[in-house]
Formats: structure tokens, sequence, C-alpha cells
């Protein structure tokens, strides 16, 4: 990989993190009277992972959740442990990444049902590892909940459910309306050949 081409991805991956901090302070953080708690800025997180593939996918959500903490969470919580938990915590947003690569291609080859299928995949499974990981270490791990908590497995089920719902229905909407926002200009997981004949279709 190229230098320019690295620092296309770091500079993205900062601009990504930045408006994903960005969309989390604007929209709410909990919900309705059930107090559910809200993601949007995860689609950011999710769609980077698309594009860019596992290691920068793992390192941006990484320095999502640090400045995540540190930005938002109030004292004392914002340092020390907490720090590294919700850090980890937010690492699992990463586990989309790992289907950048046969979603790329599959949609390069238009096979949309693949497609799909690794769009849903990786977005349940990071959204779920996500929202789960957060339950267990509120309930058993830390002595004060590092983020607004609701114990009780019905309301990590809410409120994986709300957000896995919201960011797999944006990202569909964004696959149909701009496919080719998934599949970065120089990415690794297509030939220069087959590029050519993305951009050419």
């Amino acid at each position: 990989m190229k230098s320019s081409q690295r620092l296309v991805i770091i500079i993205e991956g900062l601009l990504f993190i930045a408006l994903a901090l960005l969309i989390q302070t604007v929209f709410p953080d909990v919900i309705t009277g059930h107090e559910v708690i809200l993601r949007i800025g995860f689609v950011l997180l999710l769609l980077y992972g698309f594009r860019r593939g596992p290691v920068p996918g793992f390192i941006a959500s990484g320095i999502f959740g640090l400045l995540n903490a540190w930005l938002i969470l109030p004292e004392p919580l914002n340092s020390g442990m907490n720090l590294l938990w919700v850090t980890l915590i937010s690492l699992t947003l990463g586990i989309a990444s790992l289907f950048a690569r046969n979603l790329q291609r599959t949609l390069h080859n238009h096979r949309m049902k693949s497609v799909y299928l690794n769009l849903v995949t990786g977005t349940f499974l990071s959204t779920g590892a996500y929202f789960g990981l957060r339950h267990i270490v509120n309930q058993w791990v830390v002595s004060e909940p590092v983020s607004h908590f609701q114990p009780g497995w019905a309301a990590f089920g809410l409120d994986f459910g709300i957000n896995f719902a919201t960011i797999l229905i944006i990202l569909i909407l964004l696959l149909n309306v701009q496919a080719k926002s998934f599949i970065p200009k120089h990415t690794p997981y297509i030939s220069r050949k087959e590029r050519s004949r993305l951009l050419n279709d």
C-alpha cells in the first residue's frame, strides 16, 4: 500500500470518528419512556469498517470508544479502568470490518443476496457484541455503570434490537442510494482490472 493511500485511510478514519462523536452529541442518548439508549453514530463506524477492513475498522472503533468516554462520561467515570472498559466494549464494533472483503466483492459482482447477507450479519454481530459486552460489564464487572444502564436482559434486548434495526435500515438505504460508498477507490479486495470495470458500470 502506498503512503498516500495509507494517509487517505487515516484521514477518512479520523473524519468518520469525528462525525460519529458529533452525531452522538446531537442525537439524544436515551429515547422513549423505557429509557432505550440510541447510538446513531455507530452507522459511520460500521460503514468505515465495511469500507476499509479489519485493521482500520478495529482501530477506529477503539479510538471512538476512548474519545467518547473521555468527552461524554462525567467525573470520575471518565478515567482509569472505566476508560479501558469503554474502549474494549467499543472495539467490538470492528467485528463488522471482518465482512468487508466479502461484502465488497459480492457487491462488485452484483450478487445482492450475498451483499445483504454480509451486511446484515456484520451489523448483527457487531451491535450484538457491543450491547452484550456492555451489559455484562455494567452488570457484573464494574461497581458503577460506565454509561446509562438499565439492568436485566430484557433491557439489553430492547437496546440491541432498536439499535440493530435502526443502523441496518440506514446502511441498507445507503447501499441502495449510493452503493459505491461501500467500495473505496483503492480497495485491496478488488483488483485494478476489476475496479476499472466497476467504474465503467
